[in-house]
């Protein structure tokens, strides 16, 4: 494992999640502010991935052949675009553009983890992509604080904020990320339309479980994400600062478990036990969330929440990895990361929805979900256990 390049792609993910952090969790507030309801403020969001969707798979076939670092470094300079766009905007349309434009070129954290896949060993797998989730994570740790501090101000400065943080570090992954070894793409593979490869990779067996499971996992957190900010502000009455430090707690627990546990944890209990842990943690955690008034009792759902989510997703990572060639890593991650657009912008959608119908439906609706999730693992790993001889 090449781990100066683990860490460059660290810091990267870090900190164009920082800028990230910053923006997201408050930005169903700042729609708001043209006169949203909450179904219109999750659409704003929703836009982005609806992009993201069309586009991820094409980016990393791009990525395939081309490299990870150009792909890498486009998407970072989108990011500042988008950015900047949503301090500008002067209309509720003009939100809907930035996050379309961001969506476009949203290939970074795909581009990410096909990085890491090209760096990492199969065993090591595991750990990279927990490594990536660390500084995904770790963006929100810091990001939600400081946007709260920056709005609370000036509302459009933390996304002239995010923009600068975005566009600094666009020109230092020019300068000091270094381009990973590439697979040549095989000529059957280019073959292959997009549909092709998507009915081909949800009808495998082992892959096409964990892409379902994927699915679940962020169709959830999606509701969590884009529905909890108001369930704070209306239900419990809690102030822009309050909620930043809520999802900056969310983002340490994230960090701690992904950067410093997987490793460990998937070493002594495996990659499939791991995913049914984590999912049957987070399904708990979605029910009794909307019930936790004090906030003793929201950070006791938060850490439940946030290391069930963090047991299960850089596992999964690690999983659909493992069934992807060398040659197909950033259009299998990519298809994966459309696979988790797809699930975000439904969780989003749904979730205003859900929320506008009554505030504590969204978690009720994820928890279920969970359910579901969980049986999906825990069938898989029923499966490898009889597969695997006494």
């Amino acid at each position: 494992m090449n781990k100066r390049s683990l860490l460059i792609i660290f810091l990267t993910v870090f900190i164009d999640m920082l800028g990230f952090g910053i923006v997201i969790p408050l930005l169903p507030i700042y729609v708001q502010r043209f006169g949203a309801s909450a179904a219109v403020c999750t659409a704003v969001l929703a836009s982005y991935l609806i992009a993201q969707t069309i586009c991820a798979p094409i980016l990393g076939r791009i990525s395939d052949r081309v490299g990870r670092k150009p792909v890498l470094v486009a998407s970072l300079a989108g990011a500042a675009a988008s950015f900047f766009m949503l301090g500008w905007a002067p209309s509720l349309v003009w939100l809907f553009v930035a996050r379309i434009v961001s969506g476009i070129t949203g290939g970074s954290i795909s581009a990410a983890k096909s990085f890491i896949a090209d760096v990492t060993t199969k065993e090591n797998r595991a750990h990279g992509m927990g490594m990536l989730g660390a500084g995904i994570a770790l963006g929100y740790v810091f990001g939600p604080p400081l946007g709260g501090v920056l709005g609370h101000h000036n509302v459009t400065l933390p996304y002239f904020v995010a923009g600068s943080i975005a566009l600094l570090n666009c020109i230092a992954a020019i300068f000091f990320l270094p381009a990973p070894p590439r697979a040549t793409p095989r000529e059957q593979t280019d073959e292959l339309s997009s549909f092709a490869y998507a009915r081909r990779a949800l009808t495998q067996p082992r892959l096409g479980a964990c892409l379902w499971i994927v699915f679940c996992v962020t169709l959830t957190f999606s509701l969590f994400t884009g529905t909890y900010a108001l369930f704070c502000k209306q239900a419990l009455g809690f102030t822009q600062n309050k909620i930043g430090l809520l999802f900056g707690f969310a983002g340490v627990v994230a960090t701690v478990v992904q950067g410093g546990m997987i490793r460990p944890l998937v070493k002594r209990a495996g990659e499939w036990p791991l995913v049914v842990i984590g999912a049957v943690m987070f399904a708990v955690s979605m029910a009794l969330l909307p019930l936790a008034a004090s906030v003793a009792a929201i950070l006791g759902m938060l850490l439940l929440m946030s290391g069930g989510n963090s047991f299960s997703s850089p596992t999964l990572l690690a999983l659909v990895s493992h069934e992807a060639p060398p040659e197909e890593q950033g259009r299998a991650l990519g298809f994966e990361q459309s696979v988790e657009s797809i699930a975000r912008i439904a969780g989003l959608l749904l979730g205003g929805a859900l929320f506008d119908l009554h505030q504590w439906a969204p978690f009720a609706f994820g928890a279920a979900l969970m359910v579901l999730g969980s049986a999906l693992a825990l069938r898989q790993l029923a499966r490898r256990k009889a597969a695997t001889p006494n």
